[in-house]
C-alpha cells in the first residue's frame, strides 16, 4: 500500500491511485471535475497549482497506444474541452501537456502558465519539477481554498460545454 498527502493535507492510502480516484475511494480536493465511462478529470491532488489538471482513465493502461480508437477519440475531446476551460475562466493562457509511460495507469498532465512561475523560476518544461516544489512549499492556505474555488468553475464550466 502506498500514501500521499494531498494539498489540503488530507493522508491518502492506495494501492493505486488511479484505480482509487476512479472508484471514488479517493475524493481529489474539490472532488471530480469531469466523469465519464472512460476517465476522470480532476485537480492534481498534491501539487497545489491552479489548473493543475490530470486526465486520468478508468483502466489500466499503460500507454496512448493500448486506447482503444473510441478512448482516444474521448481522450482528444476531453484535452480540448480542458484547456478551452481553463482558457475561458482566465485561469491560464498557455499549457503544458505530459503523458509519460511510467505508470499503470494512464493519465495526462494539463500544466498551466502563470505569471508566478516565470518571475521566480523559469519557463518551459525543464522548469516543471521546480515549480512543483515550489508551489508544494509556498502556496497559502488562501491559494489553496481558490483552487478548490476554481475546480467549482470548472465543473460548471463543464456542465455548460460538454
Amino acid at each position: 500500500s502506498k500514501s500521499a498527502i494531498d494539498f489540503l493535507g488530507k493522508e491518502w492510502k492506495y494501492d493505486c491511485m488511479g484505480c482509487a480516484i476512479a472508484k471514488h475511494a479517493l475524493i481529489p480536493p474539490g472532488g471530480l471535475i469531469y466523469e465519464d465511462k472512460n476517465f476522470t478529470l480532476q485537480q492534481d491532488p498534491e501539487i497545489p497549482i491552479k489548473g493543475f489538471l490530470i486526465i486520468n482513465i478508468k483502466r489500466h493502461v499503460h500507454s496512448i497506444t493500448e486506447l482503444s480508437e473510441e478512448e482516444r477519440n474521448a481522450l482528444g475531446q476531453l484535452l480540448t474541452t480542458a484547456v478551452n476551460a481553463l482558457k475561458n475562466l482566465n485561469i491560464t493562457n498557455e499549457v503544458t501537456i505530459i503523458q509519460e509511460e511510467r505508470s499503470k495507469h494512464y493519465h495526462v498532465w494539463i500544466f498551466p502558465t502563470h505569471s508566478w512561475m516565470e518571475e521566480k523560476i523559469g519557463k518551459g518544461v525543464f522548469h516543471l519539477k521546480e515549480m512543483c516544489e515550489y508551489a508544494k512549499k509556498n502556496a497559502s492556505d488562501e491559494e489553496k481554498m481558490e483552487i478548490v474555488e476554481t475546480v467549482e468553475k470548472l465543473k460548471k464550466e463543464f456542465k455548460n460545454s460538454y
